[in-house]
């Protein structure tokens, strides 16, 4: 094998190794849309008894924000009051779950 061939396989090998990372990443990035968006639905769809309806306008200032930054804080609020009146309680660890939820969705966005 010549050195002019081994030079076009080592580029070959290069290129084919950087398309199989950048599916690689394309792959993560489409499980990731996945899982939140099963939790999305799970909130959106869980049958709540007195909060159900913050719940819901929460995820919708999560998911269609406008433009000045607000809603990601006033959807925060909703999701964490609906979740504290479904549970007849307003307990911290209620509302640290409800955030460690949050983060967790906005972090994987």
């Amino acid at each position: 094998m010549s050195e002019g061939e081994r030079k076009v396989l080592s580029e070959v090998y290069k290129g084919l190794k950087e398309l199989v990372e950048a599916r690689a990443e394309a792959l993560r990035g489409v499980v990731s849309v996945a899982e939140d968006s099963r939790r999305v639905r799970a909130l959106l769809m869980k049958k709540y008894s007195k909060g159900g309806l913050l719940v819901k306008l929460g995820v919708a200032c999560l998911v269609f924000p406008e433009p000045i930054g607000f809603s990601d804080v006033i959807g925060g609020v909703l999701i964490a009051l609906g979740r504290g009146l479904e549970r007849r309680s307003s307990h911290l660890e209620d509302l640290t779950e409800a955030i460690r939820e949050l983060k967790s969705m906005r972090l994987s966005v």
